[in-house]
């Protein structure tokens, strides 16, 4: 037998190990999306901080300028047409100071300083110098030549932030025709070969022509040179370019200012920075990077933060390999001990399999696993020991039983042994008072009505279990009971508690209450015996006596009854049987009157059984006394014939073996009625010729005017009133009406056949004159005989 058991259990606790680790799984994955989203979230927020502080200081820059353009000083003071006076100069120190101001004022400003295009000059926070010297001053050192410095500030110029170098100068000129555009410049190359030109103060300007409104004739131009350091620095406190790069474009793409490690401006991945605000993960220079993008509502810059996957997903890496160094110490320790307590468990399993294995009697190769072999083992165990219980308690019943019977019928020792033998078959009395009841079952057809295949041994065995059950369990609220099959009958010993009469009364009205319920509820009829309630236990046998005679009572009382013996004690030992009741009996048998008969014989029944019960002897002698006067009977009428003679011999062997006096009454009463019908037929059809004969003789003698019940009495020997009464009996019509009704009948005949006179129709039809037949014929057809030819010749 392979150990199925053991690996089924293994395999269950590596099944429940691995929900955990399956949970803590899609946790990791949750936990890694939130994750993201929240770096994401929190990058979106310092790249929106990024966005907030350069839009504010772009929008600062841009108000100076616009101040700087509607300044009516400056604005004169640009067109001037010369600037050698001394009013002129002395406007260029107001000027002087008030860009001085300006610059002091925000410190995201590097220096600034007017270019006049008149006179090729240039105003600074300082000085007023020619541009040449302006130029060696502020921009020769960012790589950009005097000729392209010179090109792009003549040129006019909306408001544009510049990164200054050879490049900046080369598209600023490029795109001199476009005023509205935006000059850029892309620094990458510059900064890779020259890092500290990249990162010098001034590099990133801001150029406006003034006035603005007078942009294509501007007399100059406002050039604002940016603290690029401070930029750097102040995004650099915001944390998005510690890990990574800030990229800050203009509207046209092109690069403004950047922080952090550098990235080509190509490697970006900006055409698919279409919305306003987005997410990419792209691959830059073969390492996957997070790009977030804002672009400014205001300046219609785009501002770009690209950090390296690792550093973005650091806290991610950091969760995921935590969780899978937990996920593999669980498979390693749980698989441990699981196997551990797999194989402690099994243990117990595998040592009952090793005593089971030789015993079990089933082929152990079909058997699914080691539960079922084990299954099987105490299934087979416990049928073994059902079936050896199950004897037991068959072999205990039937001893008690036997010892039970043995007690009722006095055949156990009374002495000290007793008790002993009482104890061993768990029989326990609690008083000394005891009383049987003796039941005999009688007819129990009915209740196998649908189930006519069972042998008669299982439906006895059926009704004894319904009797027991239900006696039982009414009798055992009061008393103790105990059952026994003696002799055919179902004895019931009763250890009765409480006072003797009214256990008495009680003891009879369960008895009654069970026999209806049984009678009602399952159709069967018995009698039961009840005896006298009697103290000790040596009055047992004399209960059993006393039931058994009441039982014998059934004779005289009738079956199906609930006899005491209390109410047989004394029976009467004469019966009421009077010579002349005897004689009315026999005649009214020669008359056939059955009625009559059964009548006196009920009477005499009554009169013996109503008060008081005879005696079994009594009982029995008179009702052969009975089936005597029905064979006297039989002998004085000469009712010999076969049939009679056969029932005769079946009463006497029915009422033989009779058990009831009500069947006794009642084979006498059927052998009555046979006798009386017999008579009755015998009488019928010695009535039935005669009226035959009658009739037919008047018939043919309709046409005798003499024809009368006198005439016809001679004629049968029969007296004329006697006759008269017979033929009304017999035809339901008196004489006279019977002879009339057939004359008028024979006239209708002739009246209708012929046509003789009506005269001679009376005489042919036994009238003495024509007027009778009138008289006669109209009394019964209502029409006159004339009349009623006419009607019938017509």
């Amino acid at each position: 037998m392979k150990r199925k058991v053991f690996k089924f259990w293994l395999y269950s606790y590596l099944f429940v190990l691995s929900i955990p680790i399956l949970i803590t799984l899609i946790v990791l994955l949750q936990s890694q999306n939130m994750l993201i989203k929240e770096v994401r979230k929190s990058n979106d927020t310092l790249l929106d901080q990024v966005q907030q502080f350069i839009d504010n200081q772009v929008t600062d820059i841009r108000r100076l300028g616009t101040q700087l353009s509607f300044d009516p000083t400056i604005t004169v003071h640009l067109n001037r047409d010369t600037y050698d006076t001394a009013e002129a100069r002395f406007k260029n120190m107001n000027i002087i100071s008030v860009l001085r101001a300006y610059t002091f004022a925000n410190g995201n400003i590097h220096d600034a300083y007017i270019y006049m295009k008149q006179n090729d000059y240039a105003i600074t926070t300082t000085t007023y110098m020619p541009a040449d010297d302006l130029y060696t001053t502020l921009h020769k050192t960012l790589g950009i030549s005097f000729e392209n410095w010179q090109d792009w500030v003549r040129q006019g110029n909306p408001g544009t932030f510049l990164s200054l170098n050879e490049d900046t100068v080369g598209a600023a000129t490029a795109s001199a025709e476009k005023p509205t555009a935006v000059a850029s410049a892309n620094v990458s190359d510059a900064a890779a070969s020259n890092p500290a030109t990249a990162r010098t103060n001034g590099a990133l300007v801001y150029v406006q022509s003034l006035p603005l409104q007078e942009m294509e004739q501007s007399s100059g131009t406002l050039v604002v040179m940016l603290n690029e350091e401070r930029f750097t620095s102040a995004i650099s406190q915001i944390g998005l370019a510690n890990d990574g790069a800030v990229y800050v474009l203009d509207s046209d793409g092109h690069i403004v200012m950047t922080t952090g490690t550098k990235t080509d401006l190509a490697a970006l991945p900006l055409a698919q920075m279409t919305g306003q605000r987005g997410f990419l993960i792209e691959s830059i220079k073969g390492d996957n990077a997070a790009i977030s993008y804002v672009k400014s509502s205001e300046t219609e810059w785009t501002y770009i933060s690209v950090i390296p996957e690792q550093v973005y997903l650091a806290e991610v890496t950091m969760l995921k390999t935590l969780i899978y160094l937990s996920i593999v110490l669980c498979l390693g320790i749980g698989g441990f001990i699981a196997f551990w307590m797999t194989r402690k468990n099994y243990a117990p399993i595998k040592n009952m399999m090793d005593f089971v294995s030789s015993k079990v009697k089933t082929n152990l190769k079909s058997m699914p696993n080691e539960f079922a072999i084990l299954q099987s083992f105490m299934t087979e165990s416990a049928a073994i020991q059902d079936e050896a219980n199950k004897k037991l308690e068959e072999q205990r019943v039937v001893l008690r039983n036997q010892f039970l019977t043995r007690l009722l019928k006095g055949r156990v020792d009374t002495a000290s042994a007793l008790s002993h033998a009482i104890e061993a078959h768990d029989l326990q009395f609690k008083t000394d008072r005891f009383a049987v009841l003796l039941v005999q079952i009688e007819d129990f057809s009915p209740l196998f009505q649908t189930n006519q295949g069972l042998d008669a041994e299982k439906k006895y065995q059926f009704v004894y279990l319904i009797i027991t059950n239900i006696f039982g369990e009414l009798l055992a609220d009061h008393h103790d009971v105990y059952f026994t099959e003696i002799d055919g009958m179902i004895a019931c010993l009763v250890n009765t508690e409480g006072n003797e009469k009214e256990a008495k009364k009680q003891l009879l009205d369960i008895t009654s209450q069970a026999k209806q319920f049984i009678e009602e509820r399952f159709f069967v009829r018995f009698s039961v015996g009840v005896s006298s309630i009697h103290p000790l236990w040596s009055s047992i046998p004399k209960c059993y006596d006393e039931a058994k005679e009441s039982l014998e009572y059934k004779l005289v009382l009738g079956s199906n009854q609930v006899i005491a013996y209390d109410a047989i004690k004394q029976p009467k030992n004469e019966f009421y049987y009077p010579l002349d009741l005897e004689r009315q009996i026999i005649n009214w048998i020669g008359s056939g009157d059955y009625e009559e008969a059964a009548e006196i014989l009920q009477k005499v029944l009554i009169a013996n059984f109503a008060e008081g019960t005879l005696s079994l002897q009594m009982g029995k002698l008179l009702m052969f006394e009975l089936l005597g006067t029905m064979l006297r009977a039989v002998e004085q009428f000469q009712l010999g014939t076969r049939e009679i003679m056969d029932v005769k011999s079946e009463l006497v062997t029915h009422i033989t073996n009779c058990e009831t006096m009500a069947e006794m009454e009642e084979a006498i009463l059927s052998f009555l009625k046979t006798i009386c019908d017999y008579l009755q037929q015998k009488k019928k059809s010695h009535n039935t010729d005669l009226k035959s004969r009658i009739v037919e003789y008047v018939l043919d003698n309709l046409s005798d005017l003499n024809i009368s019940l006198t005439s016809i009495g001679l004629e049968f020997d029969i007296n004329p009133t006697y006759l008269s009464r017979f033929f009304k009996e017999q035809t339901g019509e008196n004489f006279i009406d019977f002879v009339n009704q057939r004359r008028v009948e024979k006239t209708k005949q002739l009246l209708m056949d012929t046509d003789e006179p009506i005269q001679a129709i009376a005489e042919q039809c036994g009238f003495a004159n024509s007027q009778s037949l009138l008289r006669v014929f109209k009394k019964y057809e209502g029409i006159t005989p004339g009349q009623f030819r006419k009607s019938r010749v017509g």
